[in-house]
């Protein structure tokens, strides 16, 4: 029995107690980077904030799975290890909490890979393959919109009216109703706004942050609201990047009213879409939009910051491998001395 209490106990008190500290520690770094840089905007530093999102529980989480495997591959001299295993001998609690933790992690992403692959499939009614024409048409007459040339679906019941999904292939869903509601000039201002999202493969970014916090479902409350920030921020980016490469503003503007509107069928979370999620962020982007009629806006924020956070992630999986695993230690021997309150000596 104690040989199975750490795999078991483990995993519990890093996804009720690690993670949620890590969390709880990030947001108030977050809200100490807003409080020193508060007049600069809402663009500013919003590369940081993605990688600290993301590095908020998926830093922990692959640094006890390599710390768990740095143990168990080196038959490391733990001496928690060393109370029930002879000198030098594998310690396999080790290895079946790095297990348990792979496996919960899988699971938690499965959800959104499996519906990834089953929801916004192209539609072949009649009525989908004249928008889809349409939609071709469009880009065709569009220089600035050719890297979407066979990278736009209409779907009748698409989740959201307009959105860029594919984690492995960006591509955008278009919602037949959404499309055949605008006319030429929005519908393209929208297909601005979408390409920016796949040239910056947010697909896949969305994924990582949304699995990191995911992975936290105690301490994620802590940085909701800084999600949201960034998600804004995001969604201002792509706008004003649609105007420069050549959307009409107030047409972009109407798309996103149209977009904004209640549909049939309810995203089921935040993803890479046109249609602001309340109505203050739906203010402050048309008010932007309208804004730049007047004033052009300028390129700036275009950072590389999934590989910033995939670069943490690998740092956090390296350093059990240079500074030692004496955390892991702490988390095993709790696990044990947690069991024993229980169950008596």
């Amino acid at each position: 029995m104690i040989e199975a209490v750490f795999p078991l106990v483990g995993p519990l008190l890093v996804f009720a107690l690690a993670l949620p500290l890590a969390a709880l520690a990030t947001r108030l770094l977050l809200e100490a980077l807003a409080l020193w840089n508060a007049p600069a905007g809402l663009h500013t530093h919003q590369g940081l904030r993605y990688v600290l999102l993301v590095a908020s529980s998926g830093a922990p989480l692959v640094w006890f799975i390599s710390a768990s495997l740095h143990q168990a591959e080196s038959g490391r001299e733990a001496e928690v290890c060393i109370a029930t295993h002879a000198h030098e001998a594998l310690c396999p609690e080790a290895a079946l909490f790095a297990l348990a933790l792979v496996v919960c992690a899988g699971l938690f992403a499965a959800p959104r890979l499996l519906r990834e692959q089953l929801v916004n499939r192209r539609s072949t009614s009649p009525a989908a393959l004249r928008t889809a024409a349409r939609l071709a048409a469009i880009i065709a007459a569009r220089r600035a919109l050719q890297p979407l040339r066979k990278r736009v679906y209409v779907c009748d019941d698409a989740s959201a009216p307009i959105a860029t999904v594919g984690i492995a292939v960006p591509r955008v869903v278009v919602r037949r109703s959404f499309a055949d509601a605008l006319d030429d000039d929005a519908l393209a201002g929208a297909l601005h706004h979408e390409l920016e999202h796949v040239r910056d493969r947010d697909p896949f970014r969305y994924f990582v942050v949304w699995w990191a916090l995911a992975l936290n479902p105690l301490g994620r409350r802590f940085l909701d609201s800084e999600l949201s920030a960034w998600l804004l921020a995001r969604e201002v980016h792509c706008d004003r990047e649609a105007v420069l490469e050549g959307a009409a503003a107030s047409a972009l503007a109407q798309a996103l009213v149209t977009a904004a509107r209640p549909g049939p069928v309810a995203s089921a979370c935040a993803q890479p879409a046109l249609g602001a999620t309340d109505a203050s962020s739906l203010r402050l982007r048309v008010e932007l939009l309208l804004a730049y009629a007047d004033r052009a806006p300028h390129r700036c924020c275009r950072q590389p910051v999934l590989r910033f956070a995939l670069i943490a992630l690998l740092l956090a999986v390296a350093l059990p491998h240079s500074v030692g695993t004496s955390a892991l230690d702490v988390v095993h021997i709790a696990s044990e001395q947690a069991v024993s309150i229980f169950t008596g000596p």
